[in-house]
């Protein structure tokens, strides 16, 4: 057995077991999806939720929506979710590698950097419809690729049956596919003899089955995220730097020094080629990155998903010369990067148990039915947190299950998620007032109390009157509120508060 496989095979078990080890993956958004995916569960039973209603649309996005019901017909909803999300990540290993066998008959180096994906910003962030949707990207794209020579019925059948499927998962994903697509024919039309009547009949078969489900959209009334864009090309650079790992600002920018020299060193060396077809996406793939604003239709970190995209498309393309010891060294390079990533983020989910096993017990201290406002004790104007703090923001959001509560911070965004806010409770609806659901800072709830103007969504103005519960994630703030929260409960990442009636 080769090398490369040898690795692959060792390295893939230990960046997937912490998913084995912990029922609930320290993942921001994970938490918010979880608490979705228990509302799904409950709904139509004697736990189901009153405080929301279950509405689903033909729009995309539903991945997740669809499956880990289904699975929780069998499993706990945690386990269900967990099954799902391991399936994602098992996904983009077996995809990137479909991908490069498909092109190059051999595998290479196409597991590495799926290992090295694993960790990144978006995925570690808990875009788990996104990492579900780019994995069957990975394999619609090879058997594009694997037909190109047979018939075009055949092509134009399998190649719907991925739009389905990826307009369904993640839109963001079907994107990708259609962009790798569209360059790679592109590539083919431009590279010899131009057949206007091939062409068109290749832009028809690729374009066709992408208009069919967004007619339907359209016809139905969704919606694709919400209202929204924002730019920012200065940042560009600084989001570049930290898409390696998301709990680590130092180690992902170390991390992706390291992976750009030694790739750079293995091209002027000339071990490490990218194909002609390869340069046309790797080209494609940073006009994107430049071009996308940072939330497109309210879906936020859109162009730093083209890095994880980048990792396990791109090494298909990629022709390794082996040579010795160079290039076992840059595999050892590549390997240290691949354990030290997934060995980080496997310490901070681990040492989150005991936090959400916390945050669980303290939805006991809850009164069933009540309303619950999650803010930030940062008594900054604008909430301030580390990467490794960020999966705490959204814990609370279980309690709409475990104490069947409102919570403010549950995403509930019309017409483009299936859980919404009842409509009688709209002026507590974080979606309707804001595009963030950030919890709001210690400072901005001190000055709503006390009667300060300040700027605030409508969902915060008369919270001490709206809501029953605070949980203030963060450091612990004496006195945070007097005469206003008695406080309820104080562990490590939380607290629990009592607002005053």
């Amino acid at each position: 057995m080769k090398p490369a496989w040898c690795a692959v095979i060792l390295l893939a078990p230990l960046s997937l077991l912490p998913t084995l080890l912990v029922d609930i993956p320290a993942m921001a958004d994970y938490l918010n999806h979880l608490a979705r995916m228990h509302l799904l569960v409950d709904a139509g039973t004697a736990n189901a939720n009153p405080y929301y209603e279950i509405s689903f649309a033909p729009y995309p996005n539903l991945a997740m929506d669809l499956i880990v019901p289904q699975l929780a017909r069998f499993l706990d909803v945690e386990s269900a979710a967990r099954f799902f999300f391991l399936g994602s990540q098992v996904l983009i290993i077996a995809g990137a590698m479909t991908l490069e066998w498909t092109v190059k008959h051999r595998h290479e180096i196409a597991g590495f950097g799926a290992l090295l994906a694993l960790p990144s910003t978006p995925f570690s962030f808990g875009f788990t419809n996104f990492e579900f949707g780019l994995g069957v990207a990975l394999f619609g794209i090879a058997s594009w690729i694997a037909c190109e020579h047979h018939r075009w019925q055949v092509r134009l059948g399998i190649h719907a049956l991925f739009v389905f499927a990826l307009f369904v998962a993640h839109l963001f994903a079907l994107g990708i596919y259609g962009l790798v697509l569209g360059l790679y024919e592109l590539r083919r039309m431009l590279s010899g003899q131009l057949d206007a009547v091939r062409a068109a009949a290749t832009v028809a078969i690729l374009a066709g089955p992408v208009l069919v489900p967004m007619s339907v959209l359209y016809a139905t009334g969704g919606t694709i995220g919400s209202p929204g864009n924002e730019w920012g090309f200065g940042w560009k650079p600084v989001w570049f730097a930290l898409s390696m790992n998301g709990y680590d600002i130092s180690l992902s920018a170390g991390s992706l020094a390291a992976l750009l020299v030694l790739l750079g060193y293995l091209a002027v060396t000339r071990r490490l080629e990218l194909s002609g077809t390869g340069k046309w996406i790797a080209a494609g793939f940073v006009i994107a990155f430049i071009a996308i604003p940072f939330k497109l239709i309210g879906v936020r970190m859109t162009d730093i998903r083209m890095v994880p995209a980048a990792l396990v498309i791109l090494p298909a393309f990629l022709n390794l010369r082996p040579a010795r010891p160079p290039g076992s060294v840059a595999g050892i390079i590549v390997c240290a990067l691949i354990v030290m990533n997934a060995g980080y983020s496997a310490f901070v989910w681990l040492s989150y148990r005991s936090d959400y096993a916390e945050m669980k017990a303290s939805f006991a201290l809850l009164q069933p039915y009540s309303f619950v406002l999650v803010g930030n004790s940062t008594t900054g104007e604008v909430p301030t947190t580390l990467l490794t703090d960020v999966p705490m923001s959204r814990a609370p959001t279980l309690a709409v299950h475990y104490a069947r509560a409102f919570v403010s911070s549950l995403y509930t965004i019309a017409g483009a998620e299936p859980v919404e806010v009842r409509p009688d409770l709209a002026h507590l609806d974080v979606s309707m007032a804001t595009e963030t659901y950030h919890p709001p800072s210690l400072a901005t709830l001190r000055a709503l109390a006390n009667g300060d103007d300040v700027e605030a969504p409508r969902y915060l103005r008369n919270w001490t009157r709206d809501f029953q519960y605070l949980y203030l994630v963060g450091a612990y703030t004496e006195n945070a509120l007097p005469g206003v929260l008695d406080e309820l409960a104080r562990y490590r990442r939380f607290t629990l508060y009592v607002v005053r009636r």
